[in-house]
């Protein structure tokens, strides 16, 4: 007698960054899907960070024969099933059972180039399919694969809900922590539960999205010499200096394609992400370029 192991999806999260995935202005969503395709063919989320599950959550893994894959702009995770029945769960899944994915920077620049608040920066972000009870009803649910909304500081938890998660990891596990991606099997709505009310796998099954949006900046020149500048120039002098300009926009910083910036009959340069510059007297960021 011969029989093979099986496993099905149980749920998906897609992690998608705008830095990288937009051509220049062009935003990544607009794109068709060939255009996307090429987008996506070097694009690897692991370069900004890792995901790993957190020890408790390990266990769980081991105990429920649930494995988890981490490859280009996806967190996959599969679960074993009943060979007499494919929608079943070889060893079933509790509603209260919940798994965790610790999200942990890889780069310093990710705040430099990614659209979040610098200045609660050091608060955890939180997607999760089910609200904390320590965190008010409108606190952001984790978005459904057809949701390109981006990110913003409301995943960020309160001091007590961060108080409360932090006391659950290790040392080595807070290190370099930006958030938390915890998905239950019963969600806060129907829409948002992983297994059928029967406790079957979905024939659709769940797929999440994070999308960070990628940082505009206003961009400032240092040039040795002055400057003529016109009204029809994408930059203008700052403070009356000739030999300091800025653009007249906030600019979106990119790792692929490229941005216009004209003086006169020339295309002025984009800067890069290795440092942005707050000022809190204008509320403004800037980027910095010394031609």
């Amino acid at each position: 007698m011969s029989f093979s192991i099986k496993y099905k999806p149980l749920f998906e999260v897609n992690l998608y960054h705008k830095y990288f995935l937009n051509n220049g202005a062009k935003d990544f969503f607009s794109m068709n899907d060939t255009e996307k395709e090429m987008q996506l063919t070097n694009y690897e989320f692991s370069d900004l960070f890792s995901i790993v599950p957190s020890a408790n959550t390990l266990k769980k893994l081991l105990g429920h024969q649930i494995v988890f894959k981490c490859s280009g702009y996806k967190l996959s995770v599969w679960l074993k099933v009943a060979s007499s029945n494919l929608d079943v769960p070889f060893i079933p899944l509790s509603e209260n059972l919940e798994l965790s994915f610790l999200l942990k920077l890889k780069t310093y620049t990710f705040n430099h180039f990614t659209d979040l608040g610098l200045q609660n920066s050091g608060q955890l972000l939180y997607f999760s399919n089910k609200r904390l009870l320590s965190e008010t009803g409108n606190f952001p649910l984790i978005k459904r694969a057809n949701n390109t909304t981006a990110v913003t500081d409301d995943y960020r938890l309160n001091d007590l809900s961060q108080k409360a998660v932090l006391e659950n990891l290790a040392a080595n596990e807070k290190q370099n922590l930006l958030g938390i991606i915890r998905i239950g099997i019963k969600g806060e709505t129907g829409s948002y539960d992983i297994l059928r009310a029967n406790g079957k796998l979905r024939s659709d099954q769940r797929i999440f999205n994070l999308v960070f949006a990628n940082r505009k900046t206003t961009w400032r020149y240092y040039f040795k010499t002055n400057q003529q500048v016109n009204n029809h120039d994408d930059v203008k002098k700052e403070n009356g200096n000739s030999r300091q300009l800025i653009t007249r926009t906030e600019k979106p910083l990119t790792a692929r394609g490229f941005i216009s910036v004209k003086l006169g009959n020339s295309e002025l340069p984009n800067p890069d992400v290795l440092q942005i510059i707050p000022d809190d007297a204008s509320s403004k960021i800037y980027s910095e370029i010394h031609m």
